[in-house]
């Protein structure tokens, strides 16, 4: 049962939303999916249709308190994300080796840096949400740098809301395709039926069936399935040079 990262460098670059969609692909591949979130004030809920007013079971709540949505598993972590004890009971629970059949994706806020490296270290693999704009874009340079080749081992990026329109959009994203190579593994359009499906307290899937950026998650997730069972120190092999 292995588990999946997801944790940028900063917030506002749409991390819960791939958490969100990639749990879907996952679930439709055949996965049986947990989603945890670790944000205090997370938002988590509205992407699969479900009202803010929700409070979701925390990991350890007995079965018959789970609130499923289309099979997924929605689960809060309420204490800190950098709590010692979360590691072992991830790996007693089952979450930390291989295998596609039961997988966790956890959705981890921007600030919890320390936390996200120890996770990091034992998910199968670690999905960095990325905007192509500069304030993002400034913080690569440095997070390539501090975690080392070794760090990255595991970390793709997705380069989320990229409107090809626009110039500095796609210079951006051609400066992250540079530094991150074979490791970006896709781009999500930007896409105004995200919001608009939020507003109307509906699943993306079910608003607007033929979204644009519903179209790139699912084929993210995809490309995610290997990771699933991979034993290797990085998952990502040469053919995921397919992103954007």
């Amino acid at each position: 049962m292995p588990m999946v990262l997801c944790h940028a460098p900063k917030g506002g670059t749409g991390n819960t939303f791939v958490a969100a969609h990639l749990a879907m692909g996952l679930a439709a591949e055949g996965a049986d999916v947990t989603v945890l979130t670790m944000a205090p004030r997370d938002t988590l809920a509205l992407h699969f249709g479900l009202s803010q007013a929700i409070a979701l079971p925390a990991l350890t709540a007995p079965a018959d308190e789970a609130v499923l949505v289309g099979g997924i598993n929605l689960r809060h972590w309420h204490r800190s994300a950098d709590d010692p004890d979360l590691l072992p009971m991830l790996g007693d629970l089952g979450y930390l080796t291989p295998g596609r059949d039961r997988v966790m994706v956890i959705d981890m806020p921007a600030g919890e840096f320390r936390a996200a490296l120890r996770l990091g270290e034992q998910a199968c693999a670690h999905i960095c949400t990325l905007t192509a704009q500069p304030d993002t874009l400034a913080l690569l340079p440095q997070m390539f740098g501090e975690t080392g080749s070794e760090g990255l081992l595991r970390t793709a990026f997705v380069i989320n809301a990229l409107d090809e329109t626009r110039r500095l959009s796609r210079h951006g994203a051609a400066f992250v395709r540079e530094l991150a190579g074979p490791r970006l593994i896709g781009r999500i359009r930007q896409d105004e039926a995200v919001p608009e499906a939020i507003a109307m307290l509906q699943p993306l899937s079910r608003y607007a069936p033929a979204s644009a950026a519903l179209h790139d998650v699912r084929a993210i997730s995809t490309a995610l399935v290997p990771a699933l069972e991979s034993t290797a120190a990085s998952w990502i092999a040469p053919a995921t040079s397919r992103a954007a």
